[in-house]
């Protein structure tokens, strides 16, 4: 099993070796459990199911304790899927850690993306705008031309507009482990990691 799933808590500083000041995104590890394997012969396809965090019992409702039960884990705060994985029998229901990285380590990334809510041409795609030079009045940071004349007389697909901005799922690969805490059970990472402080991000090897 090489993948595991974390909570992104911010950033920091760290000095390699060389003494270079390197950035680095914080990732927490909280209880992160297999408790699922699907198979090609029984599913159609390889994937290990982790249980990350932990629910109270009363905030579980009675389908998912008997799954949890069925399986003899705790209630947890997420079920989440990981393809083409394996694990050991020995290891199902046996917390995952985050030494099945090591430093220098290359690891891809998913998460959701900061929401920016509606926003303009000028945030989202990056519009220079109107001049705002003499003479000219009322737009500035609109969209300008989208369309054409008679022909082919309808907007083109792609055309940047105004709209919902952010909120999605962020696939980023090659990302470098700069460090492994077991003691803490916190991997710090050196890239761009989607999404805000405490979201959920899925991390495997690349």
């Amino acid at each position: 099993m090489s993948a595991l799933l974390g909570k992104k808590v911010g950033m920091t500083q760290v000095f390699n070796d060389k003494g270079d000041c390197v950035p680095v995104t914080v990732v927490q590890v909280e209880r992160c459990v297999p408790v699922l394997r699907r198979t090609v012969e029984q599913d159609g396809y390889n994937a290990v199911m982790l249980a990350y965090g932990d629910r109270k019992p009363k905030h579980t409702n009675k389908p998912l304790k008997g799954f949890y039960g069925k399986h003899k884990v705790e209630p947890a705060k997420v079920l989440k899927e990981f393809r083409n994985q394996n694990v050991e029998d020995d290891a199902m229901g046996k917390p995952i850690k985050v030494d099945i990285f090591s430093a220098g380590d290359e690891v891809e990334v998913v998460g959701v993306t900061k929401g920016r809510g509606f926003s303009g041409v000028f945030r989202r795609f990056n519009y220079g705008g109107a001049p705002a030079s003499h003479g000219h009045h009322e737009s500035y940071r609109g969209t300008g031309s989208i369309g054409m004349h008679t022909y082919p007389g309808r907007v083109l697909k792609g055309m940047g507009m105004p709209g919902r901005m952010g909120g999605k799922t962020k696939h980023l690969k090659n990302l470098e482990v700069v460090q492994v805490d077991v003691e803490n059970n916190v991997l710090l990472l050196k890239g761009s990691v989607p999404g805000a402080n405490g979201g959920l991000l899925r991390i495997f090897k690349s």
